[in-house]
């Protein structure tokens, strides 16, 4: 089921309170408080795993991505990350706020902020605050550098990062891109205007046997390695890494009804898989796999296309397919007719589905102490040194 509005408010205010008092939920502490534009904007601190409270609001903000949600925190718990919520409210109501998983490296503390920080209303004035409260919190928790992304359709940009003394980040490898199907018209509607070759391989995979069922936690070893053999033909590594990081995963989404594992099998035997994440109006192609079998009988075309299919009748309105090489998210929103190279490419299965190619901002870093900003525009600066960083911080 999509998502919905947010279930009643963070901080219940009594109708006789004054403006920015509340009865505050377990968990959260006051940081600070002050006046914006005639209103009063407070921010408080939670460094709670779970916090369903936080979730409600996400999921129903436009610009709520499940990498904010504390489920992905209980999710990414296991590999030693932990969550450092900000809570924005105005007037007592809430209004945005910020996810950090932090933990050690063998260089100091570290965060994330992924797809965010979160603004019902992206206010200029309120996203200064919400960037000094980054700030602030990187400090506090002496985490030696914190790298953020906005969320894809946020209108934050580098210039207010650039005030509070972020950095282009060239040090974590960030997607850069994505692809987006229109779920508003219907799976028939995206059926309809597919490429001729795509439509006979879904049609084919029916016919010749590949079947999709819904997979169970039993099926989480499984799919882990049908991930590893596509990372191995691709030359890279698994994320998460091990059986048990995605297990983890499993555990925090499944519980909470956010995830949908999906396997094609031919004659019983599991050829490709598709794991989704289904977070407020969106659903996210978060991983797939494949062991190279049974090609000719186009399972990935019917796996690509029922998940599609299934999320339109859930009543969810786009389906992310959470990747696409920025060369080729240029070139269609350019207008320009892809190179041979980008047609053989991976994303070329997913771009007779999706009709929505969009390139998302880019990420900012923010080292804290000045000594360290100073060897990182050295480290950025030398392509060598920049690749040694990039290798051992990976490890």
């Amino acid at each position: 089921m999509s998502g919905g509005a947010a279930k009643g408010r963070f901080l219940r205010v009594s109708a006789a309170s004054p403006p920015g008092a509340c009865e505050v939920p377990s968990g959260y502490v006051q940081v600070t408080s002050r006046e914006i534009n005639g209103r009063v904007a407070s921010t408080w601190l939670s460094g709670s795993v779970e916090d369903a409270l936080w979730d409600d609001f996400l999921e129903g903000t436009p610009l709520g991505h499940f990498q904010q949600s504390s489920l992905w925190a209980q999710a990414k718990a296991s590999e030693g990350w932990r969550p450092i919520r900000i809570l924005l409210t105005i007037d007592g109501d809430p209004g945005g706020g910020f996810q950090v998983l932090a933990r050690k490296s063998r260089f100091g503390g570290i965060g994330y902020v992924s797809k965010g920080p979160v603004l019902a209303r992206e206010e200029p004035a309120l996203a200064e605050f919400l960037l000094e409260q980054l700030v602030w919190t990187a400090k506090r928790h002496r985490l030696l550098a914190l790298i953020v992304q906005v969320p894809d359709e946020s209108r934050i940009d580098a210039r207010l990062f650039g005030r509070r003394q972020f950095l282009p980040n060239h040090l974590i490898d960030v997607g850069r891109a994505t692809l987006l199907a229109d779920l508003s018209r219907g799976a028939d509607a995206i059926l309809r205007r597919l490429r001729k070759a795509t439509a006979n391989e879904i049609r084919q995979a029916r016919q010749r046997g590949i079947r999709i069922r819904e997979g169970g936690e039993a099926d989480v070893g499984t799919f882990f390695r049908l991930m590893t053999a596509t990372c191995e033909r691709q030359g890279t590594q698994p994320n998460p890494a091990s059986e048990p990081a995605l297990a983890s995963v499993w555990r925090a989404f499944h519980a909470a009804g956010r995830m949908r594992l999906t396997l094609a099998e031919y004659e019983g035997e599991a050829v490709a898989g598709s794991w989704c994440f289904c977070f407020g109006e969106r659903v996210t192609g978060w991983k797939k796999g494949w062991s190279g079998r049974q090609r000719e009988r186009h399972p990935n075309s019917l796996l690509v296309f029922e998940a599609i299919e299934w999320a339109s009748r859930q009543g969810y309105k786009l389906f992310d397919f959470c990747s696409l090489s920025p060369d080729v998210a240029r070139a269609l929103l350019r207008g320009e007719t892809l190179s041979e190279e980008q047609r053989k490419s991976r994303d070329f299965l997913h771009l007779s589905f999706g009709d929505k190619p969009a390139l998302l901002p880019e990420s900012q870093i923010h080292v804290s102490r000045w000594w360290a900003r100073g060897i990182y525009r050295t480290i950025m600066a030398n392509r060598w040194l920049r690749r040694t960083v990039k290798g051992l911080l990976r490890t």
